[in-house]
């Protein structure tokens, strides 16, 4: 659910324990950013939804330093 992935990474960014590149902080408010978006539009019947998904999927691969998905599937 879209709601408890928002509620993840928002205790990602608050937890004091982790210390993120600058890069990764960028990227996971980026990724924060997208959900709500997704969490706001999933009223709304949104054609790009699935292309929204799959952007904030490919941008959580790379937060996890998984560059090449070829070798998942």
């Amino acid at each position: 659910r879209v709601d408890q992935l928002q509620i993840g990474v928002k205790s990602l960014l608050a937890k004091s324990g982790y210390s993120f590149s600058e890069e990764d902080k960028a990227l996971l408010e980026t990724i924060l950013l997208e959900l709500e978006d997704i969490s706001n539009s999933q009223k709304d019947s949104n054609p790009n939804d699935l292309l929204q998904i799959l952007s904030l999927l490919l941008r959580f691969l790379k937060f996890f330093g998984i560059d090449d998905i070829s070798g998942l599937f």
